[in-house]
C-alpha cells in the first residue's frame, strides 16, 4: 500500500504535473491556514475544572499567551484579564489579524513544553509546506526544509568544529529560520571559514581575514588536500584556492554604503554556506596539508 506521502492525486501522472504538485510552499497556504490555527488554539488553551458545573471548560493559558504577546508586540484589547471561554475565540481572530502567524507558531515550539510537535510536523508535511520543525539557537522552532542528509552533515561539522562550528550554525540559522538574514548568514559563512582557516595558513597575524588566507594560499603555493590522484586540469590545490576564492569575492554587499550595492541573494547565500561547511570540515579534520 502506498503511502500518504507518495499518493498522488488522480489526474497528477507527468513529470511536470508531479514537480508542480510536489513543491513546498512558503508563507501559510490557503489549504494549511484552518489546521494551523486549531494547533495554535489547542496550544494556548487549559482545559480546567469548573466547579460550578462540576464539569470542564477550556480557559487560554496565560503562562504562554501573555510573554508571547509581550515578546511577540501583538496588542489584543483586554488581553491580561479576559481568559474564559468566551473570549478564546476572540484571542484566535484578533491574533490571526495580526499576520504573524508563522511566529505564533514558532514560538509556541520554542516555549510550550507541552506543544504537540508531532501534529504539526504532520500538517507541515501534508500541506507541503516549506517549513518543518528544527532546532535553533538550542530551542524547537520552524526552519526552511532541506535534504536529510545535508541537514546532518552540517549538523555534524558545527557539533566538531569548536567556534568555527559556532558561527556555521548562527549562518544555518539566519539562512534558514523564520527570522531570514541572507546577508548576516552569508558573512557568518565567511567568519566559519576564518576560523578554522587562519590558525592553519596565516597563524602569525593577528588581523587576518579570509582574504589573508586567501593570498598566503597563493603566494606559498604548497598547500593541497590528500588526493592520491588528481587531474592535471583541476589539482587539489586551485580546487581549495578556487573555492575560497569564491566565497571571499562573491560577498559583494561587505561593504555599506556604496551606491546601487544590490545585497547578496538567497542563492548566493546557500552557494557560501555550501562552501563554508567543506572548508570548515577541511580545515577542522586537519587535511588541508602543506607538502614543504
Amino acid at each position: 500500500m502506498a503511502s500518504e506521502t507518495s499518493w498522488r492525486p488522480l489526474g497528477i501522472d507527468s513529470d511536470e504535473e508531479i514537480a508542480e504538485y510536489d513543491a513546498l510552499h512558503d508563507g501559510i497556504p490557503e489549504w494549511m491556514y484552518s489546521a494551523l490555527w486549531e494547533w495554535v488554539r489547542s496550544e494556548i488553551t487549559i482545559v480546567k475544572k469548573d466547579y460550578a458545573t462540576k464539569g470542564s471548560v477550556q480557559r487560554l493559558d496565560r503562562r504562554i499567551v501573555e510573554p508571547m504577546l509581550q515578546t511577540l508586540q501583538i496588542g489584543v484589547p483586554d488581553a491580561r484579564y479576559n481568559y474564559g471561554f468566551d473570549y478564546i475565540g476572540d484571542m484566535i481572530i484578533n491574533l490571526q489579524r495580526k499576520s504573524k502567524d508563522l511566529q505564533i507558531v514558532d514560538y509556541i515550539l520554542a516555549h510550550s513544553d507541552r506543544a504537540k510537535v508531532d501534529k504539526l510536523e504532520e500538517i507541515l508535511t501534508r500541506c507541503k509546506s516549506v517549513w518543518t520543525v528544527g532546532t535553533r539557537s538550542g530551542k524547537r522552532g520552524l526552519a526552511r526544509r532541506v535534504p536529510l542528509g545535508v541537514q546532518v552533515g552540517v549538523d555534524s561539522v558545527i557539533e566538531r568544529a569548536g567556534r568555527a562550528g559556532k558561527h556555521l550554525a548562527k549562518a544555518w540559522e539566519n539562512l534558514y529560520g523564520i527570522q531570514q538574514n541572507i546577508s548576516e548568514a552569508y558573512r557568518l559563512a565567511i567568519l566559519a571559514v576564518e576560523d578554522a582557516a587562519i590558525p592553519r595558513i596565516s597563524p602569525s597575524n593577528q588581523r587576518a581575514t579570509l582574504g589573508t588566507v586567501l593570498r598566503d594560499l597563493e603566494k606559498q603555493g604548497d598547500w593541497s588536500l590528500p588526493m592520491e590522484r588528481e587531474d592535471e586540469r583541476a589539482p587539489s590545490k586551485d580546487v581549495l584556492i578556487g573555492m575560497i576564492r569564491l566565497l571571499w569575492h562573491g560577498q559583494h554587499d561587505r561593504h555599506g554604503g556604496q551606491a546601487g550595492q544590490e545585497p547578496v541573494s538567497e542563492q548566493e547565500a546557500i552557494v557560501a554556506i555550501g562552501l563554508a561547511t567543506t572548508l570548515v570540515h577541511w580545515f577542522d579534520a586537519g587535511i588541508v596539508l602543506r607538502s614543504g
